[in-house]
């Protein structure tokens, strides 16, 4: 038991020791291409997929070395996770775009009739029901973000979840509220021909 508990103790120490040699210069690098929270939240999931990857089968003689050894690796992958939050980001952001440009559409057109108003309020009526059925945690973080415009940082924090849980919780979210809007408009369109009738 002595044994293991040394070998784990030197592991964690060459592990602090790696990461007070590398943190600095790896912040450096990823702070020129995202900003310095998402380089920490970046450096630390990388920092994490080197511990699973070596945890393992550590090398119990030298571990520092083993680590030092994966420092390429550390460097591609945390250039690789930062470029994959620039593109998510970009995805975003051109899509909120493109949200806001229909919704400005959208807005002009349906200002031209007063049966808009009416149509409006029943949309928004039948979106706060599909929020609602939504489960607690996603309909938080959808609630957060579409009513509260925070953002995945400031939902992930609030709620103690990875900006990837939220973009998770969002899309579902979005999934389900399309999901709750189409079948209500199933049964209303089944009750238009029965009445019909």
């Amino acid at each position: 038991m002595l044994i293991k508990e040394t070998s784990v103790n030197a592991f964690d120490d060459a592990l602090k020791e790696f990461m007070m040699r590398t943190k600095p210069q790896l912040l450096n690098m990823l702070a020129n291409m995202v900003n310095v929270a998402e380089a920490e939240e970046i450096l630390q999931e990388a920092y994490l997929k080197i511990y699973l990857l070596v945890s393992k089968n550590p090398n119990k003689q030298n571990p520092l070395q083993q680590l030092l050894a994966l420092q390429p690796m550390l460097i591609a992958m945390s250039k690789n996770m930062a470029i994959s939050n620039l593109r998510h980001q970009k995805v975003v952001s051109s899509h909120i775009q493109n949200s806001v440009l229909m919704w400005v559409e959208s807005d002009e057109a349906q200002a031209l009739s007063s049966e808009s108003t009416l149509v409006q309020e029943s949309e928004r009526e039948i979106l706060l029901q599909a929020i609602n059925q939504l489960p607690p945690i996603c309909r938080q973080v959808f609630v957060q973000r579409k009513l509260h415009a925070k953002s995945h940082a400031e939902i992930a924090k609030m709620l103690g979840i990875s900006n990837k849980t939220v973009e998770n919780h969002l899309a579902k979210g979005l999934m389900l509220c399309r999901k709750y809007v189409a079948e209500l408009n199933i049964v209303e369109k089944s009750q238009l021909k029965v009445n019909a009738r």
